[in-house]
């Protein structure tokens, strides 16, 4: 599914059963919320829609002082979905005057025609916090012959897996546990450019990253083991450098990819890289030399990490 594939909001017009949700990185919990759609869907005899929305709401209301950075772009986002099986998406376009929409109204607007049955997340709630009536939304949805369903939330180590995690979980550098909670590492897209080109001179040469998306969410500086497909082909290592280069005195942020065991030209393309491993955070060397004696020990370490994910388990 493309975005030309997607929907705009409008009345369904179909007999259907619609979740609502921003489903920013659909993680595994998001997973539930759409196998339970599905499950339901089925059990109704009603075709399965999420409604989701082009732009965080947070970034509506809150403008430019808006700190939220996101999981997956508006792209990944649709076809994190589809692969849920999820084949129909209705896409809302946010707006300043929908925030304002209570639940309640909100309800009346979209699904008074169409929607037989409406899944929400365990702690979704949606409409103005100013006009505040979700509890009232059940009565709502008798009046408009409306089922209202919870899904149950997935708990992993004791705490419900949400968006807010796993932003904590990278925000930390711990990409590991990012991937518990996505199901699948933690993926950053972008186009390679002319960058700095201080590896080549060392020996290191790198793919510098522009990373595509705004507002997008970035692991903590350092280095890292990463998965590396070029143009959608097959998967290669590689080690990720995010943040400043202290020991060259660059204060500038960057992000840069060593493939290992691969030497052809790089500029213009696609990359999709997935965090695997942080190796160690950013750090100032006393030499040129020093530094490459650390390097050389992060792709030793990076060959045993890849090695430990072989069969299938490298990138997703």
């Amino acid at each position: 599914m493309t975005l030309e594939d997607v929907e705009h909001m409008g009345q369904l017009g179909t007999d259907c059963i619609a979740t609502i949700g921003m489903f920013d990185g659909v993680h595994r919990g998001h997973c539930v919320v759409l196998g339970t759609l599905l499950t339901e869907a089925e059990r109704r005899g009603l075709q399965p829609v999420v409604i989701t929305f082009d732009r965080h709401p947070r970034h509506v209301i809150e403008g430019n002082t808006s700190q939220l950075c996101l999981l997956s772009t508006l792209e990944e986002r649709i076809a994190l979905i589809e692969q849920c099986g999820v084949h129909r998406v209705a896409m809302v376009h946010f707006t300043r005057e929908l925030a304002a929409l209570s639940a309640c109204e909100f309800c009346r607007r979209f699904l008074s025609q169409g929607v037989r049955a409406l899944l929400l997340g365990y702690d979704n709630m949606f409409g103005s916090k100013q006009h505040n009536d979700f509890e009232a939304l059940p009565d709502v949805a008798r009046t408009m012959r409306m089922e209202l369903l919870r899904a149950a939330p997935l708990v992993v180590d004791g705490l419900e897996v949400s968006s807010t995690r796993v932003r904590k979980a990278l925000q930390q550098g711990d990409v590991e546990e990012a991937e518990r909670l996505l199901g699948r590492p933690y993926r950053l897209s972008g186009t390679v450019v002319h960058g700095r080109e201080v590896g080549r001179r060392m020996g290191f040469p790198t793919a510098n990253v522009a990373i595509s998306g705004d507002h997008v969410q970035l692991p903590a500086a350092g280095a890292y083991v990463v998965g590396v497909r070029l143009n959608g082909g097959e998967p290669l290592v590689g080690m990720a450098h995010l943040g400043t280069l202290p020991t060259f005195d660059i204060d500038s942020f960057g992000f840069e990819i060593h493939l290992l065991d691969y030497d052809s030209d790089l500029y213009g393309q696609q990359l999709q890289v997935d965090f695997l491993h942080r190796l160690r955070p950013v750090q100032r060397f006393d030499s040129e030399r020093e530094l490459h004696a650390q390097l050389q020990q992060d792709v030793a370490q990076t060959r045993a990490i890849a090695a430990r994910r072989e069969g299938g388990a490298l990138l997703h």
